[in-house]
């Protein structure tokens, strides 16, 4: 019997202009109406690339949301449930909703805000209709940054002491979230936070979450762990897994909070993953310098940048290269109109190239020589976007690789979410 993980991209109001005019870089709307006509990843394809949505409850002014009193309700933008916020309504398939706080908004705090307690984030998670909740926990992190009062932030290091402070914290407000879970029968399911200085203290932490009555539970504070040390803190999990009843190990659910890893989705899978999520690569199609475009291949390409002329930045440098402001407009012109005239099979790669690096450069003026020159040129030769069948690549052409404005830019993100789903993650989790 083959299995798979289910995936649930974290959204932080990442929605794009479905009529956004690439040829005038204009917008079909005003600012004021972006939300109502705005459309999430999971709309704009006719298969959502996810099989559920993680939101995290400090996307709304940093969890400072009014819960129902006196007659006021939380509001969503004129919405008041989770999954009206999210137009789940319109789409081809059902999506569930899974909420946490985002506790790396407060982990340079001694602990979690007031407005982020136990009672508190239930009454939310209920009142918005989450299906699922996960309990109020600390990140277990090396390092926080602390204000030295000078405006500056300063790198402390986290003794042992305070790691295990920050653990035993974490299970503590899981113990008072399922009681209070059990104590007022709210609907959604809950999810214990296990957090860990090691692989021993993240089983023990998940072992108590099963005592408290757990059936679901997150492994938090893993982006920046390595696959391996992943994979021994499963293990050691299971260790504690193994020792369950038949039933309560077939019930058992194991989500991997932040984290994907292609390359070891089938061995998590293996090891009792039942879920995960990540908004890694969706990020990396504007965060990486050569890794922006994922291809069906598992292949990286770099995304060709034209900045808009009116970048500070690109302004200051070219004035100091004395080049007037309608110069660089005339400069920017021809970088979009050789790309296009590529996309048409017009010119050839290298003068598009040159075209890109004149312009470029004028960023990169603190640099010895113009490191994207040679992954320009391997996206252009390539064309991988010819060869994806994705509603953003069939819509766009060679904008989808175009570093320029968020409208390309969450373009290519959702298209490297739609690569990631369908290719790897229901392609290659899968175990017999």
């Amino acid at each position: 019997m083959s299995s798979t993980i289910k995936y649930f991209l974290p959204d932080w109001e990442d929605r794009l202009d479905p009529k956004f005019d690439f040829e005038t870089d204009e917008y079909s709307r005003d600012r004021a109406e972006a939300y109502e006509s705005d459309v999430y990843a999971h709309q704009v394809f006719k298969d959502p690339p996810c099989d559920g949505i993680l939101i995290s409850l400090a996307t709304f002014q940093g969890g400072k949301l009014p819960l129902e009193k006196d007659g006021l309700e939380v509001n969503l933008r004129g919405r008041k449930t989770i999954k009206g916020y999210l137009k789940l309504h319109k789409i081809s398939k059902p999506l569930e909703v899974m909420g946490d706080c985002g506790a790396f908004e407060y982990v340079n705090e001694d602990k979690p805000p007031k407005h982020f307690g136990t009672a508190r984030v239930a009454k939310l998670y209920q009142q918005l209709k989450f299906d699922y909740g996960v309990s109020v926990d600390h990140m277990v992190v090396d390092f926080v940054y602390k204000d030295n009062g000078k405006s500056k932030l300063k790198k402390i290091k986290l003794t042992q002491e305070e790691k295990e402070a920050r653990r035993k914290l974490s299970i503590y407000n899981a113990d008072r979230f399922i009681n209070y879970h059990r104590e007022k029968n709210l609907s959604f399911v809950p999810i214990g936070a296990a957090q860990g200085l090691n692989p021993s203290t993240y089983a023990d932490s998940v072992n108590r979450l099963i005592e408290m009555g757990y059936a679901y539970i997150g492994i938090g504070t893993l982006i920046p762990k390595t696959d391996e040390e992943i994979i021994d803190i499963l293990k050691q999990v299971n260790v504690v897994k193994n020792k369950l009843s038949f039933k309560q190990q077939k019930n058992l659910k194991l989500h991997l909070l932040g984290v994907v890893r292609p390359k070891k989705l089938k061995e998590f899978v293996s090891l009792g993953v039942t879920s995960l999520d990540s908004a890694s690569f969706l990020r990396k199609a504007w965060l990486r310098s050569g890794q922006n475009y994922l291809a069906h291949d598992g292949q990286w390409y770099s995304a060709i940048r034209v900045p808009y002329s009116d970048n500070e930045n690109l302004v200051a440098n070219a004035e100091k290269d004395g080049i007037t402001l309608d110069k660089l407009k005339q400069m920017e012109k021809k970088c979009l109109d050789s790309l296009q005239q590529y996309e048409d099979k017009n010119t050839t790669v290298r003068r598009v190239v040159n075209a890109l690096i004149n312009y470029d450069q004028l960023l990169l003026r603190d640099f010895d020589g113009n490191h994207h020159k040679d992954k320009y040129e391997k996206t252009l030769r390539e064309r991988p976007w010819e060869k994806c069948k994705c509603e953003m690549c069939k819509t766009l052409g060679i904008h989808v690789v175009v570093f320029r404005g968020c409208n390309r830019n969450k373009r290519r993100g959702f298209h490297n979410v739609y690569v990631l789903y369908n290719e790897m993650i229901n392609g290659k989790a899968k175990t017999n």
